[in-house]
C-alpha cells in the first residue's frame, strides 16, 4: 500500500533554530571557516554597488534577511540561502573587493580553504585582483567613506553588535538529509535574484558526475578555447550536461532517432538527466567523461559554428549514437550541414520537436557518412 502524505511527512524530521549572531561574529565566523560555502553554491556575484547598499543597510539598522545553514560533519556551518550577503558583509569587513568591476565573480570550488588558513588568505592565493577598497555612502547628496576601518569607534561597536539571524536547519533522519537539504536549498532560492537552470541543478544534485562535468569544463582547453569565459550562470556547463543527457536518452535503430523520456522540454530532459546521474557510480561517470573529451578533440570549427546549438548538439549525438566513427568536425562540414535545404527546413516550428531532431539528426548522418565515404 502506498504512504499517506502524513506518514511521508512524518518520516522527516526538520527543526530550526535560530541565534542572533552580532556582525562581527558572523565575518569572524567567516574569517576562521567557521561558517563555509558548500560546493553547490552559485559563484560569487555582487558588485560593489551592492556591498555598499548592504553595508548602508547595517550602518541604518535596517533590516538584513536570515542567513540558513546547516551543520556539516565537520562542524562547521554551511550556507543554504545568504551567502552573497554573508561574502559581501566579509568584503566590507576586511575593506577590500575586486580591482574592477567584470572580475567580481569568483568560483567557491576554486579556492583551496585549509583548516590552517584564514579564508581570506584562500581568496588571495587564487585571487590577486582583490584589493583594499573604499566603500560610500551617498545620504541627501553628500557621498560618505563608510570603509569599516575608518568609521567612528562608537559607530564601530554599534555596528559590531548589530545583529544578524542565523538559522540552524537540523534534519534527523541522517540518510534522508541530503535530499532534504537539496530540496530546502531550491525552495529558498526561488525568491530574490533568480537562479539559472543549471545553478539549480547545481544545488539539487551535487555528486560525483556534477564535480566531473565542473572540472571538465574549467580545465579542457579546447572547451574553453570554443566556448570563451566561464559563464556566470553555468550555461557552459548545462551544454555539457545536455550533451550527456543526449547520450543516456537518445537512442538510434538504423533507421530512426527516439529520444526516451522526452516531453518537448530541453530543460526537462537535463533535469531528468540531473537527477539520474546523482546515483552514478565512479565508472559511468568516467564513461561520460571519456566521451565528452573525445567529442571535444574532434571539434576543429570556429566559434561561428560552435554557438549554434542546434549544430553541435547533432554532431554529437550522430557521433555518438552511430557508427560514424572519429571524424574530424570541420567548419566545411559545418557550412555544409548549416546550408543543407532538408536541415533548414527542421528549423521551422521549433527545432526541439521531436519530429524535427529525428530528421534533423538522420540528414546529419546522411552528410557526414558521404564525407567519410
Amino acid at each position: 500500500m502506498a504512504e499517506s502524505l502524513l506518514e511521508i511527512y512524518n518520516q522527516i524530521s526538520i527543526q530550526q533554530y535560530k541565534t542572533d549572531m552580532g556582525f562581527k561574529s558572523l565575518v569572524e565566523g567567516v574569517q576562521d571557516n567557521i561558517f563555509v560555502i558548500p560546493e553547490y553554491q552559485r559563484k560569487y556575484r555582487w558588485t560593489k554597488e551592492q556591498v555598499e547598499e548592504l553595508a548602508t543597510s547595517l550602518i541604518r539598522d535596517l533590516p538584513i534577511p536570515p542567513i540558513y545553514t546547516f551543520r556539516n560533519e565537520l562542524g562547521q556551518l554551511e550556507i543554504l540561502d545568504g551567502q552573497q550577503r554573508v561574502m559581501s558583509l566579509f568584503f566590507y569587513f576586511i575593506g577590500k573587493f575586486f580591482k574592477s568591476p567584470k572580475e567580481s565573480v569568483f568560483d567557491y570550488s576554486d579556492l583551496n580553504v585549509r583548516n590552517d588558513c584564514k579564508f581570506e588568505e584562500a581568496l588571495e592565493e587564487k585571487y590577486d585582483n582583490i584589493v583594499p577598497t573604499q566603500f560610500f555612502m551617498t545620504l541627501n547628496g553628500e557621498k560618505y567613506d563608510i570603509s569599516y576601518e575608518t568609521l567612528p569607534v562608537m559607530l564601530k561597536r554599534k555596528i559590531d553588535y548589530r545583529s544578524i539571524s542565523v538559522i540552524e536547519i537540523k534534519i534527523a533522519e541522517i540518510e534522508k538529509r541530503d535530499v532534504t537539504l537539496h530540496k530546502i536549498f531550491t525552495n529558498l532560492n526561488n525568491g530574490g535574484t533568480r537562479l539559472s537552470n543549471q545553478e539549480l541543478r547545481n544545488g539539487i544534485y551535487p555528486c560525483e558526475f556534477s564535480r566531473m562535468i565542473n572540472s571538465l569544463n574549467k580545465q579542457n582547453k579546447n572547451w574553453r578555447k570554443l566556448y570563451g569565459r566561464i559563464d556566470e550562470e553555468c550555461k557552459d556547463i548545462e551544454f555539457l550536461y545536455r550533451f550527456c543527457a543526449m547520450k543516456k536518452y537518445v537512442e538510434y535503430d538504423g533507421i530512426n532517432f527516439r529520444v526516451n523520456n522526452y516531453k518537448n522540454s530541453i530543460n526537462k530532459l537535463i533535469d531528468c538527466f540531473a537527477e539520474a546521474a546523482y546515483d552514478f557510480e565512479y565508472e559511468e561517470v568516467m564513461g561520460y567523461q571519456r566521451s565528452l573529451k573525445t567529442f571535444i578533440d574532434l571539434l576543429e570549427i570556429s566559434k561561428k559554428y560552435f554557438s549554434k546549438t542546434f549544430l553541435l548538439e547533432g554532431l554529437f549525438v550522430v557521433w555518438a549514437k552511430t557508427s560514424i566513427g572519429q571524424i574530424k568536425f570541420t567548419d566545411e562540414i559545418c557550412s555544409k550541414i548549416e546550408k543543407d535545404k532538408k536541415i533548414k527546413e527542421t528549423q521551422q516550428g521549433g527545432t526541439v520537436s521531436i519530429t524535427n531532431m529525428n530528421k534533423r539528426w538522420k540528414r546529419i548522418y546522411e552528410i557526414l557518412s558521404n564525407d567519410a565515404e
